[in-house]
């Protein structure tokens, strides 16, 4: 009987020694997961996403030659180009050709982006059809020829007896082919802009007249003539626009302003008030799949991101508005509102403002990696700009001042963060009612 017990002892002592053993050898064989590295910061992308109109008609352009600097796109049957994640800020300069149409140009300038970020500018841009050449004429014999495109009536004339020369200096004899049209106002950043009342192109380019030739332009108002106007010629080899010695001045009988050029080239009738720039707010705008989440064992390539913007800009007052409150009613504010809509537009590249912001779903070509047991937030936000236009009138008489100042509200820029956390059980807990099905956040 002792025996038994002894050996019962023995046998529970070696049991509970061999357990032991066991557990410690589990242990020393259970190896601690290693962390999860971070993955290094992408660098910072800029995308141009464009559009591109015919003025006159409102359709899309297709075929239209995209330069900027040296990369170059066509646009495709939507009138759209893309100059996708450029590597660097800074400004930008945008030339659009097309054959039968004048050429249009744009300026942008991104500010320098954090890494993990992405700058998107979306533009609308339009562009003028070429007026073929009137009827001869001869700047000997002289004569008046219409201006084409103007909301208002304007001529060019040439006095008899001027004898002209090409860019050259050639003598050029016999009927010439002129074309003098309407073109959008071309705004330079960085740089001095005073809103014009009228941008005028006449060609051939470079001619030079003995004469100085003289530009009439109809003042549309009954009451009221626009004041303190000139004229500006834009040095294309600059890129800027210069003011000229020659004055623009008013003649109530005839109702018309009055300005003369020596050389045929791109004009613009302008205020002495520039534009300037207001304040930038900023505002978030929504992400669609803003939230994935990776938990597959391999990284996921993203090669889209997807946002709705704010499109357009607006007058910040309704015209409308300022002029009753400025004490301009009837025909005189009808005609004033139609004016300065157009001295804005051509601000904007030949795009009507709107009465309010537009909206629409743009895709973002992207290459980003979410590593496997992670999850990426993705925010935006959109800058909405503005920029102050200084309308100054007198009365015919010339004794009764008013100033207009004139705010517009743009959508702009946006801008995409990215931020790529670990997906552990904390961000599970933290995560759980969004982790679900794709559109607005998902799981990869």
């Amino acid at each position: 009987m002792k025996a038994s017990k002894i050996f019962s002892r023995l046998i529970k002592t070696a049991s509970a020694s061999f357990l032991i053993a066991a557990l410690v050898g589990a242990a020393s064989c259970t190896k601690t997961p290693d962390p999860i590295p971070t993955p290094e910061p992408l660098p910072a992308t800029y995308t141009i996403k464009g559009q591109v109109y015919n003025q006159k008609t409102n359709a899309v352009l297709p075929g239209v030659t995209v330069t900027m600097g040296t990369k170059t796109a066509t646009t495709d049957s939507f009138g759209k180009f893309e100059f996708a994640n450029l590597t660097t800020s800074g400004k930008y300069n945008i030339v659009l050709t097309k054959a039968d149409f004048f050429s249009a140009t744009y300026s942008l300038e991104f500010p320098t982006a954090a890494p993990n970020h992405a700058l998107v500018f979306s533009l609308t841009m339009t562009m003028v059809p070429y007026v073929p050449g009137i009827t001869p004429l001869d700047p000997t014999v002289g004569g008046t020829i219409a201006i084409e495109g103007g909301a208002s009536d304007a001529t060019l004339t040439i006095p008899s007896g001027t004898t002209v020369k090409d860019a050259n200096g050639a003598a050029v004899t016999g009927p010439i082919l002129i074309t003098a049209v309407e073109v959008d106002d071309i705004y330079v950043q960085n740089t001095v802009n005073n809103p014009g009342i009228m941008t005028l192109r006449f060609e051939p380019s470079g001619y030079v007249f003995s004469k100085p030739l003289i530009i009439a332009i109809d003042n549309p108002l009954t009451n009221w003539q626009y004041a303190e106007l000139q004229l500006e010629y834009f040095n294309s080899a600059l890129g800027v626009w210069e003011v000229q010695t020659t004055p623009v001045t008013y003649t109530s009988t005839a109702n018309d302003y009055l300005t003369s050029i020596t050389h045929f080239s791109l004009y613009k009738i302008s205020f002495k008030s520039p534009s300037v720039a207001g304040a930038t707010t900023v505002k978030p705008i929504k992400v669609l799949d803003s939230l994935m989440i990776n938990r597959g064992l391999t990284a996921y390539s993203q090669t889209a991101a997807r946002y709705i913007e704010s499109t357009g800009y607006k007058f910040e007052t309704p015209l409308a508005t300022t002029l009753t409150a400025a004490g301009i009613t009837g025909a005189d504010q009808t005609e004033l509102i139609a004016s300065i809509t157009a001295l804005v537009k051509a601000n904007y590249n030949g795009v009507a403002p709107l009465t309010a912001f537009g909206t629409k779903t743009t895709t973002l070509a992207v290459t980003r990696s979410i590593p496997s047991m992670y999850y990426q937030e993705t925010t935006a936000t959109q800058n909405f700009t503005s920029k102050k236009f200084t309308i100054k009138l007198k009365d015919k008489v010339g004794t009764v001042n008013k100033t207009l100042d004139i705010i517009t509200v743009k959508a702009d820029m946006v801008s995409l963060s990215y931020n790529l956390k670990v997906y552990d059980s904390h961000a599970h807990s933290h995560l759980h009612s969004h982790d679900h099905g794709l559109g607005g956040g998902g799981t990869i």
